[in-house]
């Protein structure tokens, strides 16, 4: 009697990193420096992304991949603004949109109110209510920008509650996330760093990013320190793809090692050459 077939069952797929890209303002003007990137550059990085099977994802994706578990696509790719640019409406979800890009906007309520921020026009509220929230989501990113490393504890969850108020007053959907102003939080481990968590708990806050330059490892060991990628507008091409595979950190050190390499091998040659002037 023939054997019973079983189907095989496939299991699911398991992303083992997470890469997290933290931009800034976009320009059509060719300005670029090390917070601003240029559309051509920003669309150019965008059909990377796509060619190398990159699949960009939303908070709340990484919310519930935090939170319950739920996989992640292949290769997942969070790619964030912060500090909420008009350009980031007017250029960045025009891209996003034409490569059919998730984008994630952190945004400051005081720069909302002021209009501006850096002598560039912001985000207000009608604007995002224009941009396709299966393509945006909005973060925290305090309420005016300060430094979350010169805040007592209690002042962190103060300005975390003013920040979701704000955006609840302007009927502004957000996710339970948020990215430290200028990357910075409390560095001494114990007291501070533990209380700090505490808070973010306390708030409802289930992922916080810093900097740090690195790939995430998956599953997120600190879901209140997920690393970002500092991609800079003043950068090549090759650099945002060496990033992008190793990190910021990574690179940096195999430019170092690099260059110790060709020092060492350069003094070797001319201490060769000196010996032999010398026979």
């Amino acid at each position: 009697m023939p054997g019973i077939i079983r189907p095989i069952r496939e299991k699911p797929y398991k992303a083992k990193e997470l890469r997290v890209l933290m931009y800034h303002s976009v320009s059509s003007n060719g300005r670029v420096d090390s917070l601003t990137v240029g559309a051509d550059t920003l669309e150019e990085q965008f059909q990377y992304l796509c060619d190398e099977g990159y699949t960009s994802i939303l908070l709340s994706d990484l919310v519930a991949f935090s939170r319950e578990g739920k996989p992640l696509p292949k290769n997942p790719v969070l790619i964030t603004f912060d500090d909420g640019y008009k350009d980031n409406y007017e250029l960045a979800y025009s891209l996003a949109q034409q490569y059919s890009m998730k984008i994630n906007l952190f945004l400051v309520p005081a720069f909302i109110w002021k209009g501006n921020y850096r002598d560039r026009p912001c985000l207000q509220p009608e604007d995002i209510a224009k941009m396709d929230p299966a393509l945006v989501e909005i973060g925290l990113h305090s309420y005016d920008h300060q430094s979350y490393a010169d805040l007592l504890p209690w002042g962190i969850g103060i300005d975390i509650e003013r920040s979701k108020a704000a955006m609840e007053e302007w009927g502004i959907p957000y996710q339970p996330c948020l990215a430290y102003p200028y990357g910075a939080f409390p560095r001494r481990k114990g007291y501070d760093q533990d209380k700090l968590f505490e808070i973010m708990e306390e708030k409802g806050i289930q992922l916080a990013f810093r900097i740090g330059n690195r790939v995430n490892k998956l599953p997120l060991r600190k879901r209140f320190l997920v690393q970002r990628l500092d991609i800079r507008g003043d950068e090549t091409m090759r650099a945002f793809r060496l990033h992008l595979r190793y990190g910021r950190k990574k690179t940096g050190f195999f430019f170092a090692f690099g260059i110790g390499v060709a020092a060492f091998l350069l003094v070797s040659l001319l201490f060769r050459c000196f010996h032999h002037s010398l026979i």
